[in-house]
């Protein structure tokens, strides 16, 4: 039987303060929690919390009940042995065969998945499978514990329950165990154990107060939200318009990318994060920015090439590319001679156009985690190809910002932030 699980919310009714010293330690507790998740990630309420009577010793709070601790106790878990991933991987289509099959059969799976229609469900479980093959390849428990409580938010507005999570890894265990050498996976098991165990944890993580607006100056803050209530509005002659705007007065494009296009797409990713927004309104939104943002390129571009080439791509099976789109577009206005291929980019078309072209750079974007292992297939071919070897490979997105060292588990040369950064290293190859 499933175990029912309850969910454990600080907040001031959770602990009735009896003494001032009580009531500080309260509000300080509360301040750690709202600077979790300090990237692009917006606040999501779940909507179908229950509280637990339990509360947490204080103690515990301040260790494990914080992002850092979830981290820390993270990378004690056992590494996943080459042979076991490999297992788990072949077998995903079975695995993921059975869980779809017994959660469809649960008396209670629609109200788990907040009445959405069972081919969400199905849908959603592709990916956090090829997420835990990235996690076990590359050894990266830190990853794990950034992913989950994001997971938790971005299914909570969609109406998924809280409840859904053990149930669906508690299943996921179930299907290892009669589909897999029990003793192959024990490792495997014992990361989906602890995901379990850490339930009540993930669930006050991901309701970290973790909005954040990227800083803007002064002088561009009505501007960018002109911009974004244009976007959000559909009205792309507006946003047209103040791109052109932008050219008529001789600003730069790179400010226009960093001061109005980056900003916006964040605070639209983060208001579908929040359920504020749907899925048709954000690719509206992607799709106004591509419009402008194909406009804005046609004014002012630097036409003499230098002898410097690169290649600009998203990972095969990512299609988050204007951030890549807007670095390409910067290194053609600065003078170097660049081929952008946008999104989902099969490997082998990559590696081919790499052998043709011969750049001296190719820059690779990653935003989703499940496709962090296709780049490193990419840029292992790369380094152990002579005809190829000489290309400096960068990688950038949101997936690295987060967390320092995930760039090196693909074998790139460099690592870049944000646009700023991505222009700055290539300045310093043009010396």
């Amino acid at each position: 039987m499933i175990k029912n699980y309850r969910t454990q919310i600080f907040t001031d009714k959770l602990f009735q303060v009896r003494s001032a010293a009580e009531e500080a330690m309260q509000q300080s507790l509360l301040i750690v929690f709202s600077f979790f998740w300090p990237k692009a990630m917006a606040y999501i309420g779940f909507y179908n919390l229950r509280a637990s009577a339990k509360i947490c010793d204080l103690n515990y709070v301040f260790t494990i009940c914080t992002l850092d601790g979830i981290i820390k106790e993270a990378k004690e878990l056992p590494r996943v042995p080459l042979k076991a991933t490999t297992i788990y991987q072949d077998k995903i289509p079975v695995l993921e065969k059975y869980v779809n099959d017994t959660l469809t059969s649960n008396p209670s799976i629609n109200k788990l998945i907040g009445y959405n229609p069972l081919q969400v469900m199905y849908d959603n479980h592709r990916h956090p499978a090829a997420f835990m093959v990235t996690v076990f390849a590359i050894g990266n428990y830190e990853l794990l514990a950034r992913t989950v409580p994001w997971v938790y938010r971005t299914y909570a507005a969609h109406q998924f329950s809280c409840d859904y999570f053990p149930v669906e890894l508690e299943t996921w265990v179930e299907a290892l165990d009669r589909h897999t050498d029990p003793d192959m996976t024990r490792q495997i098991k014992s990361v989906y154990a602890w995901m379990i165990k850490r339930h009540d944890n993930m669930i006050a993580l991901s309701q970290a107060d973790s909005h954040l607006e990227l800083p803007i100056r002064e002088d561009w803050l009505e501007r960018k939200n002109t911009f974004l209530a244009a976007v959000l509005e559909g009205d792309h002659r507006k946003c047209l318009a103040i791109a052109t705007e932008f050219n008529t007065i001789g600003e730069d494009i790179e400010a226009f990318y960093l001061h109005i296009i980056q900003p916006v797409m964040c605070e639209v990713g983060m208001l579908w994060e929040r359920g504020t927004i749907s899925v048709a309104r954000e690719h509206l939104a992607s799709a106004i920015v591509g419009r402008v943002m194909a406009a804005a390129s046609q004014v002012n571009a630097d036409v003499r090439k230098r002898k410097f080439k690169a290649v600009i791509s998203a990972a095969p099976n990512e299609f988050h590319e204007i951030g890549a789109w807007m670095v390409s577009e910067i290194l053609e206005h600065d003078g170097w001679d660049v081929r952008y291929l946008g999104a989902n980019t099969p490997a082998n078309d990559l590696l081919d156009l790499l052998r043709s072209f011969q750049p001296r750079v190719l820059a690779l974007s990653v935003t989703m985690p499940f496709n962090i292992l296709k780049a490193r297939e990419i840029i292992h071919t790369i380094k152990h190809d002579e005809a190829l070897n000489q290309i400096r490979v960068i990688v950038g997105g949101r997936l690295f910002n987060e967390n320092s060292d995930l760039w090196r588990s693909t074998g790139a040369d460099d690592f870049a932030a944000d646009i700023e950064e991505v222009k700055e290293l290539f300045q310093r190859m043009e010396d």
